[in-house]
């Protein structure tokens, strides 16, 4: 008897769907995309409607006739790619391909469980061709963007400089944020709050009805204290109100990629790995589980049977009037298939879940799971009372919060939880003494730079990016080199800059944000079938091609100038021109074309190339000290300087006399991040590194005393640093290859704080100070 055929994309999926169905079905996988446009060239026959030429992807072509020759033997085959736009796309290719369109049927789910698949088969639909074209239409305006502007690039910037449609907005979001800190010019602010009847706060909000967050005259804060030192308040208007609030929802992509980041320390693309895991299916207890809902959303949505799981499992362990009611405004559509991101099963908890899975599986399947609990909880319920109060020209106002009902604050805890107060006895109409008056003092600060999270959250305000390719955009722009991550924040590379300068002086529709966004939103549309994907790319490419006619002259221009500096050729005959290569930019004596220099990790705009002469000497000089290396206050035994210098991995130190004594130290992460963000800097041309390096030897000594002796060979441990930091390995390599991870201990500093206090504050730029009323 024919056996039905169920093609998904991932071998593990396929192990788990196979195990529900049962042995009428066979479920195969595709391993992905099997056909895409060709890697060597464009693949777009632009003058013919933009028509894409597919090729079959390396190494797929046996999968392919695998599923073919199966579809013939087949009884039905339901194409089960993933329910976004690349799994419509994959769904359509393989369906061209096997050629069987009478058999054929899509089917979508966004959990792996046995109700889901169920349904899915119960309710087979036709591909969608409109999601189809909105995919191909993406990646076509993608290939068009790399694969005509890139090369334009390379004369100037070199070889490794590639353009992205949307990768190029991501980096000019960097850059411009950089050029924001860098110009950023710090102010002196005051803060004046008050006390009255002891406990109750207020805060100055406004100076002669206009409102105030901070002042940042001195005169007028001087002339504030005087008028207030001494003085009472006035209870101008006292309103108590009933309000609520909501747990937060469940999570989508971009908000799951933000909180993992925040509270876990994971990338995007890490998140998405190991979210696919938990969504194809693990091991538990010898059965294969789909443990998350579909990780690609953007929808908040959740289907009514996971809240009524939800609502049992509440009214169990926490009572009814727990019991939230979970809605989503403007969301209409319950045969919508897309979902938030939530357990599968309520009741598989983290607990129970933690012995069947990795340490990191467990901790983002413990986020997504506290996360949709949370979500399903009822509100929280408070009265607040708030207080207006003036003198003179000077108004204040506080709330004051007392919960009447905990809601999900009963499992929800929160540094932006609301304090819960009793209300004071405070009459309207009344003059009350201000006991005291608490100033801060403190100095603006400049905005900070991205981390993967809030440039992901940036990219989602902004309209750029779909939940499918926000872990990719970041990839592009770390892999690319146009951005380091220092301490998990984005910081633009000399290269960065140089490749974004140039886009956006030259292609400014590309980089622009909301032609960007514009664009995004028009794919949607192509999804719905509002718009039609080959008139989206005549009008991208007509703007593209009158930016690339303008801008190849340009190029032309340059490419045919002989562009000089202001060096002398090594010999002093001649002067220094600069060129651009394969891998970047350098300078040649124009007389002598072994005389020449890389100056990579120089910055030049496209200004400082159309001078006559390019004033680079004084750069050219640093970078040369920088490459023989920095000097620093350590030495080696032997009594030789070690200078801090760069190499492929990084910051790193060497000896003076490493020709000889063949000595190098290598610096830890946290050391390269200081030195790449500045807040490290030398002191008379001299790095001070040694007491760091002793406070390190210290360290060092302590974890190779807790680590013992090898437990294969008895030989003692060594202490290595690698990719991801330090790491034990024995002394008896090659003979013995044992590494461990590094015990954890405790740093003297820790130590020294727990001892003094149990609440550690931060050391900022503020100051505090009361002002007591003098009796």
């Amino acid at each position: 008897m024919a056996k039905n055929l169920v093609i998904v994309e991932s071998p593990s999926k396929a192990k788990t769907i196979e195990k529900i169905l049962g042995s009428n079905y066979e479920v195969l996988a595709s391993v992905g995309h099997c056909i895409d446009l060709p890697k060597s060239t464009i693949g777009i026959d632009v003058e013919n409607d933009f028509k894409p030429e597919y090729k079959i992807i390396k190494g797929k072509k046996e999968i392919l006739e695998k599923l073919k020759q199966k579809s013939k033997l087949a009884n039905k085959v339901f194409l089960a790619s993933d329910l976004d736009r690349e799994g419509e796309a994959i769904a359509w290719h393989i369906s061209k391909y096997i050629n069987q369109d009478s058999k054929v049927k899509r089917i979508e789910f966004n959990e792996i469980t046995k109700t889901a698949i169920s349904n899915a088969i119960r309710h087979p639909r036709d591909i969608d061709l409109n999601l189809v074209n909105s995919q191909q239409a993406r990646r076509l305006l993608d290939r068009l963007v790399g694969y005509k502007i890139s090369p334009l690039l390379w004369p100037l910037v070199g070889k490794k400089a590639s353009a992205g449609r949307v990768q190029s907005v991501a980096l000019k979001l960097v850059c411009d944020l950089e050029e924001e800190i860098k110009n950023f010019v710090s102010q002196r602010y005051f803060e004046i709050d008050i006390l009255i009847n002891k406990v109750i706060k207020l805060n100055l909000n406004e100076i002669n009805s206009e409102k105030i967050d901070k002042i940042f005259d001195e005169k007028v804060f001087k002339k504030a204290m005087s008028v207030l030192e001494n003085s009472k308040v006035y209870i101008d208007e006292i309103k108590i109100s009933k309000k609520t609030q909501k747990p937060p929802v469940v999570f989508k992509t971009s908000t799951l990629q933000q909180l993992a980041s925040s509270y876990l320390g994971f990338n995007a693309t890490k998140t998405m790995r190991i979210a696919q895991k938990l969504y194809e299916g693990l091991n538990i207890d010898g059965e294969s589980k789909g443990l998350i809902t579909y990780m690609r959303t953007d929808s908040i949505r959740v289907s009514d049977e996971a809240k009524f799981e939800a609502k049992k499992y509440i009214e169990k362990n926490y009572g009814k009037d727990y019991v939230g009611n979970y809605y989503v405004p403007g969301n209409k559509n319950i045969q919508d298939a897309h979902e938030g991101i939530r357990p599968t099963d309520i009741n598989l908890t983290p607990a129970y879940l933690e012995r069947f899975l990795s340490s990191e599986e467990y901790k983002l399947y413990k986020l997504i799971w506290d996360r949709f609990l949370v979500s399903q909880f009822s509100n929280v319920k408070y009265d607040q009372m708030q207080i207006k109060a003036s003198k003179d020209e000077y108004t204040f106002r506080g709330n004051i919060n007392k919960i009447t009902f905990d809601g999900y604050y009963k499992i929800f805890k929160s540094e932006d939880m609301i304090q819960t107060e009793d209300f004071p006895e405070l009459k309207e109409n009344t003059k009350y003494d201000i006991d005291e008056i608490l100033t801060k003092t403190g100095d603006t600060k400049p905005p900070a730079r991205y981390s993967e999270a809030t440039i992901i959250k940036k990219l989602e305000s902004l309209g750029i990016g779909r939940p499918s390719t926000y872990a990719s955009i970041i990839d592009a722009i770390k892999d690319k080199k146009y951005v380091d991550v220092v301490e998990k924040r984005l910081i633009p590379t000399v290269f960065g800059k140089e490749v974004k300068t140039l886009l956006e002086n030259n292609f400014k529709h590309i980089m622009n944000v909301k032609f960007t966004a514009g664009m995004e939103s028009k794919l949607d549309e192509v999804a719905t079938g509002k718009t039609i994907w080959v008139d989206l790319l005549k009008e991208f490419y007509d703007h593209l091609l009158k930016e690339m006619d303008v801008y190849k002259q340009k190029v032309n221009e340059l490419k045919s100038k002989v562009i000089y500096t202001d060096m002398e050729c090594s010999n002093g005959k001649g002067k220094m021109v600069l060129k651009s290569g394969s891998f970047g930019k350098y300078i040649v004596c124009e007389l002598d074309s072994k005389d020449k220099i890389s100056i990579q990790g120089i910055e030049l705009t496209e200004d400082d190339l159309n001078k006559e002469v390019v004033e680079i000497k004084d750069k050219v000089k640093e970078l040369i000290e920088i490459k023989k290396g920095l000097k620093t206050d350590m030495f080696t035994p032997n009594g030789k300087q070690y200078l801090l210098k760069v190499g492929r991995f990084g910051e790193y130190l060497e000896s003076e006399d490493y020709e000889n004594d063949n000595l190098r130290r290598p610096l830890t992460k946290d050391l390269k991040a200081k030195i790449k963000k500045g807040t490290l800097k030398p002191i008379d041309g001299i790095y001070q590194l040694k007491d760091y390096f002793s406070k390190l030897d210290n360290e060092n000594e302590e974890i190779l005393k807790l680590a013992g002796k090898c437990e294969k060979c008895g030989r003692e441990f060594n202490i290595k640093i690698g990719r991801f930091g330090k790491f034990l390995a024995c002394s008896g390599y090659p003979q013995c290859e044992n590494i461990k991870k590094i015990p954890k201990i405790e740093s003297s500093e820790k130590k020294s704080v727990k001892k003094t206090t149990k609440k550690t504050t931060k050391k900022t730029t503020k100051k505090s100070t009361k002002t007591s009323k003098k009796k």
